[in-house]
């Protein structure tokens, strides 16, 4: 192997683990908002360094050498590294300004966040949002997001959780099913066969698996009831204020628990905490409007 005087780029190891985990040049170009040709650029210029190929080009994809696969730890230890290094400048910036990268629930972003986001910019107009929407879990530590909002507080040390809400749930069905027999219903649930979901483990716990039907979005569970599909447990304050019919059980869903999570290193950076803040104001009209159709039922803590 060759020594090169320059050393490795952090810009060229970067792309060598983009490619490493998203198994092709393009998509790493694209994860990484860069054109494919400088992607490919800084790949020859790493390899040329080093005097060795780190990927086989073959039809199906980028295929790893043993090299490549071998650096893959030590990059992502230098990944590391330099993320605490953005967040330590960050943190220095005395003024709310730039890119905040929001990961939350499809739910989330379309009956709770978006709704907010106009009257955000025009307090915040240096600071632009930018919103991963999904069930998936993020890497913060990583730095794949700055900010979640999760339904499971999470267990890595370096990450700080604050309870945001805690939201009533229940089971719901459009008005042309009320009445008929749950056991008649085809139940409709996010796609979670390790039912990690609360929602889940109470369908199957009452309802046959045979009358059920899964989805991977909420937006998609929740147009599914609207149309009349079948029931799901949903919010009880969205649902209300979609016209639905709660379904009277005698074993009640339990609350869901909302969180927002950010690494510690980023607790005291301005664009962080403006945004943290206003999480926490949303969250809070959310728990007062739905406290003065539901009592105590659904609110925030």
């Amino acid at each position: 192997m060759k020594n090169s005087a320059d050393g490795f780029p952090w810009e060229d190891l970067q792309i060598t683990l983009a490619i490493l985990r998203d198994g092709s040049l393009s998509r790493a170009a694209a994860t990484l908002g860069i054109r494919q040709s400088t992607a490919s650029r800084r790949l020859s210029r790493l390899e040329q360094a080093m005097g060795a190929s780190l990927f086989d080009r073959t039809p199906e994809g980028m295929a790893p050498t043993n090299l490549a696969l071998e650096m893959q730890t030590h990059i992502e230890e230098i990944e590391l590294r330099m993320s605490d290094i953005h967040r330590t400048v960050s943190a220095q910036n005395g003024s709310p300004a730039g890119r905040v990268r929001i990961a939350l629930p499809d739910g989330f972003a379309s009956v709770w966040l978006i709704p907010g986001m106009a009257d955000f910019h025009r307090t915040f107009p240096d600071i632009i949002l930018d919103l991963v929407i999904g069930n998936a879990v993020v890497d913060l530590v990583r730095r794949e997001a700055d900010i979640a909002v999760r339904l499971v507080r999470p267990t890595d040390p370096d990450l700080v959780a604050q309870r945001l809400a805690r939201v009533a749930m229940a089971p719901f069905v459009h008005s042309s099913l009320a009445g008929s027999p749950v056991e008649s219903l085809r139940w409709i649930l996010f796609d979670d066969p390790d039912r990690h979901y609360l929602e889940t483990r109470w369908v199957m716990d009452h309802v046959s698996p045979e009358r059920t039907m899964t989805v991977s979005l909420w937006n998609a569970m929740f147009a599914s009831v609207k149309s009349g599909v079948g029931p799901a447990i949903l919010s009880v304050w969205v649902a209300e204020q979609a016209g639905l019919v709660r379904i009277e059980h005698p074993v009640p869903v339990e609350e869901r628990e909302v969180f927002v999570v950010y690494h510690r290193a980023l607790r005291n950076v301005p664009r962080i905490a403006a945004v943290r803040t206003w999480l926490q104001e949303r969250a809070r009209l959310f728990g007062a409007a739905a406290s003065q159709g539901l009592g105590d039922r659904s609110g925030v803590s």
